[in-house]
């Protein structure tokens, strides 16, 4: 490497040829340790210029913006883009700033640091004039440019903007043509500042005419020994540079120029070098003249500074040019083809940087609300109690012996517990299947499949749900219909709607032995015996993955076995069907990592999202607070479903346990009785007043939809550390399998009495702390939703008391255990319907409506082995109840 002298003699002997070297890169450190102003004060460089891909790597592989994207997230609500638009805006006046001595010695014509447009504005002519004129205005720096894409309707904005005294860098130059164009816009509008009566002095332009990427595309056009290869770029640029002088030297622009008009110099852009059998400094050392600009990455400029051979390359070889381009159109090369299909190409490439770019800052901007600082909770009576439970978790290394798979975070016996942790990395293991996922869901989408419906109960049906709920399906992807029943209305209703040639089946089961699911499975692979149209998700080995190699099915999908079936949202069990509707996976697991790195073992309890939240749940309900209430942001209202399960089967065991309340809408504080914790995401105004009565709130930030990755682990990990203050397995469900057991015997002919005490006397036997759940073996449709919340609604307001609403079978899944294995709190006012017509399961003795019956006797059974209230109702009954 030459010296720092050498680097000043490089550079001086190029601007003494009438060229400005640009630096194609900023960082924040950049400017902070001092590094750009010394390479300005000592003549490396006079100007810069900065690109979505520049900001995004700069964000990624460095700590610098940590803190201000922080501080953005905690000022309140923003969207990725304005949170990026602010801390570039910085940047970007803290580099003006370093040029400003060069732009005040060079008298406005040099000194410039650029700033880009967003993609999606490159077709919209008003659009990228009114982005511009309020970018512009934020920088608030006079030697600052706005980078406008060399579309027709980009270099159209040119005009508008220069006469809005708007420093303009016409970027994605390619074309001649198009460049001639740009330059007839630059000077458009300095005749109208002319005419306006408007100083022309100080508006300044470049016209960023790419290089390197024309040899890329030309080479691959020819063969390997052609001699013109690496010969079209230069020649090209050389062509530009002559339209450059003719157009700038007429009476024209004399005119304009004793105005006070500067230069719209040609910018080289792209000059590093792509192919390396070139020199690393070919499209610097062929493209010297004077009036231009050559903007380079680091590495070609300590390239250039240690080796350029600096003179006059430009207009020597200007003839030269048309001889090569001739060449080329004899060998059959259309460079009218390649640059236009360069300008799509590099528009689409652009947008794809700044979406990662966003994306990273989307990302930065979620780790910073995931954070603790972001969260509060008002808890009274309980603050104590969580204090003291956070200090002791220090000094009892909870959170190293959880990362640790240590069971004796919650039982002696290793059972269900060593083999249940995998939960906890599972993520880190799905991002290595991202392109495999989305490779399989772009294959489906080829062989035109429309619908996916997934066959599933519980943990394999609930986080597809929340999933399609929360981004819906995406353009061209499959629309997700999720089949978690037993009643033939439902199931007749989901299959009215499918065209089954464009169908594509989930059979989705960890144990592989689901009797609901295999029944569905039955039922549909009747209609169309086709293994192409069905897929599998279960355990390695199950008795699922032989019903699939014996079917011929299109796809098994093993998922990792050590993770119980409510703790899967982040494994195959959500992610297929995540990647069937076009949820950006990537996106979704990037905020569950970023979550996970907030909970680490190293973060202190107190800091820790997940333990502190899950301390909370957990000391909450050893104080009485155990009627958990959910309050969700509309974007994310079915989480709750989600978080249902996740509680109530991890913690409705041994007489104890945390009913969640979800779907309840809040009421006024002397509805509720003293047994409540809310916990909401994002902002509820209602809660104000419940908190202000005395009701412990927690209150958790909310960003955007993609944070579902993050709450999804979030929830987990303050699951397990509640079923470490409760000292409970969270990880077991003992009396789920005693509900199938139930139902077995009923189909097996052993009857049930389903006569049951009125709802009225068992609703006068409620006593403070008590809850209702309404069990509801009916279609799930809107009409049945709406009658049954009008009931709890009633209800609660009636009695004080919490209320949850479970549709059957789906919640035996579900709150199912915290019903049977949790506190004897619960009245249970459990309703049948009828089916309208009855549907048979192939291969089984029994229907699909006696199967539902038999399910919902063997419920009634369940409860009342272990002493429950419980009254069933009929449909008309729910009714009158709700008035």
């Amino acid at each position: 490497m030459a010296s720092p002298a050498t680097h000043q003699l490089t550079t001086q002997q190029l601007n003494a040829l009438g060229q400005s070297v640009w630096l194609d890169n900023i960082q924040r450190s950049m400017l902070t340790s001092g590094t750009m102003q010394r390479m300005v004060r000592d003549g490396w460089i006079t100007g810069m210029t900065s690109n979505p891909t520049i900001f995004e790597r700069a964000i990624a592989n460095s700590s610098d913006y940590d803190e201000a994207l922080r501080a953005i997230a905690r000022s309140g609500r923003v969207t990725p883009y304005d949170a990026f638009i602010s801390i570039a805006v910085e940047d970007i006046q803290g580099a003006a700033d370093a040029l400003r001595p060069v732009y005040d010695r060079t008298n406005k014509q040099d000194g410039f640091i650029s700033l880009e447009l967003p993609p999606g504005l490159e077709r919209d002519t008003a659009a990228c004039v009114a982005e511009a004129k309020r970018l512009f205005k934020l920088a608030d720096r006079p030697n600052v440019m706005i980078k406008v894409p060399g579309t027709p309707e980009g270099i159209a904005a040119v005009s508008d903007m220069i006469f809005a005294g708007v420093n303009t860098n016409i970027t994605l130059l390619f074309d001649v043509a198009l460049y001639e164009d740009s330059a007839e816009a630059y000077q458009d509008g300095l005749e109208r500042r002319l005419a306006a009566g408007r100083s022309l002095d100080d508006v300044a332009s470049v016209a960023s005419f790419f290089v390197s990427r024309v040899d890329a595309a030309v080479d691959a056009l020819l063969p390997a020994s052609s001699p013109l290869r690496g010969k079209a770029a230069i020649a090209n640029a050389r062509l530009a540079y002559r339209r450059f002088r003719e157009i700038f030297s007429g009476e024209r622009w004399q005119r304009l120029q004793a105005a006070g008009a500067h230069l719209q110099r040609p910018l080289w852009a792209s000059t590093s070098t792509k192919n390396p059998d070139y020199s690393d400094i070919l499209y610097v050392q062929e493209l010297i003249g004077p009036d231009t600009v050559n903007t380079m990455p680091d590495a070609t400029l300590k390239a250039v500074l240690d080796h350029l051979d600096v003179r006059p390359t430009l207009a020597p070889n200007l003839d030269d040019a048309d001889k090569r381009l001739k060449a080329l159109a004899d060998a059959g090369i259309d460079l009218d083809a390649v640059t236009d299909r360069l300008l799509v190409d590099g528009l689409a490439s652009f947008a794809k940087d700044f979406a990662t770019l966003l994306d990273r800052v989307g990302s930065v901007l979620a780790l910073a609300c995931v954070g603790r600082r972001d969260e509060r909770a008002s808890l009274p009576h309980v603050e104590e109690a969580v204090e003291a439970r956070l200090d002791a978790m220090t000094r009892d290394h909870i959170l190293d012996r959880i990362w640790q798979r240590d069971h004796t975070v919650w039982k002696p016996d290793p059972a269900e517990l060593r083999d249940r942790l995998d939960w906890l990395t599972v993520a880190d293991e799905m991002a290595e299947h991202v392109d495999e996922l989305v490779a399989f869901a772009t294959e489906v989408r080829g062989d035109g499949y429309t619908t996916t419906v997934l066959l599933g109960m519980g943990g394999s049906s609930l986080a597809p749900e929340v999933l399609h709920a929360t981004f819906g399906s995406a353009s061209g992807y499959l629309d997700l219909k999720v089949l978690d029943t037993t009643d033939p209305d439902q199931i007749a209703s989901v299959e009215s709607a499918l065209d089954l040639r464009k169908t594509l089946f989930i059979v989705s089961s960890k144990s592989g032995g689901t009797i609901e699911t295999l029944s569905q499975f039955a039922h549909f692979w009747s209609k169309i015996p086709d293994g192409r149209h069905f897929i599998a998700i279960t355990d390695p080995g199950s008795s699922l993955q032989g019903v699939a190699v014996e079917h011929g099915f299109r796809r098994v999908f093993s998922n990792p076995p050590d993770i119980g079936g409510r703790y899967s949202a982040l494994s195959y069990f959500g992610l297929v069907p995540a990647a069937l509707i076009g949820v950006d996976l990537g996106q979704l697991l990037g905020r569950a990592r970023e979550m996970m790195a907030a909970c680490d073992q190293d973060v202190a309890p107190e800091d820790n999202p997940g333990a502190w939240l899950g301390t909370i749940i957990g000391e909450a309900a050893r104080a009485g607070r155990d009627k958990l209430t959910l309050v969700m942001p509309r974007p994310l209202a079915t989480l709750g479903y989600w978080i249902e399960q996740l509680i109530a089967e991890s913690t409705g065991k041994e007489g104890r346990g945390i009913l969640p309340v979800e779907g309840e809408p809040l009421g006024p504080p002397d509805v509720y009785g003293s047994d409540r914790l809310f916990v909401a995401i994002g902002a509820e105004p209602a809660l104000d007043a419940l908190e202000a009565a005395g009701h412990p709130v927690v209150r958790l930030p909310y960003l955007d939809s993609y944070q579902l990755g993050a709450e999804f682990f979030r929830w987990e990990f303050a699951t397990a550390v509640a079923g470490h203050v409760l000292r409970l397995n969270p990880f077991d469900q003992p009396n789920v399998q005693e509900a199938k057991d139930a139902t077995n015997r009923v189909l097996a002919g052993d009857p049930v009495d389903t006569r049951t005490p009125g709802a009225g006397d068992v609703l006068s036997s409620l006593k403070p702390g008590d809850y209702i759940a309404i069990t509801a073996y009916v279609p799930r449709d809107a009409g049945w939703q709406a009658r049954l919340q009008r009931l709890r609604v009633s209800l609660r307001d009636r009695y004080h008391v919490a209320t949850t609403v479970g549709f059957g079978p789906r919640f035996l899944h579900s709150t199912g255990q915290m019903h049977k294995g949790g506190p004897n709190e619960g009245i249970f006012l459990q309703v049948v319907s009828q089916p309208e017509a009855d549907m048979a399961i192939p291969g089984r003795p029994f229907s699909f409506g006696a199967l539902k019956e038999a399910q919902a006797a063997g419920d009634l059974a369940s409860l009342r082995a272990h002493k429950r209230r419980v009254a069933r109702l009929t449909p008309a009954e729910i009714d009158t109840m709700a008035q």
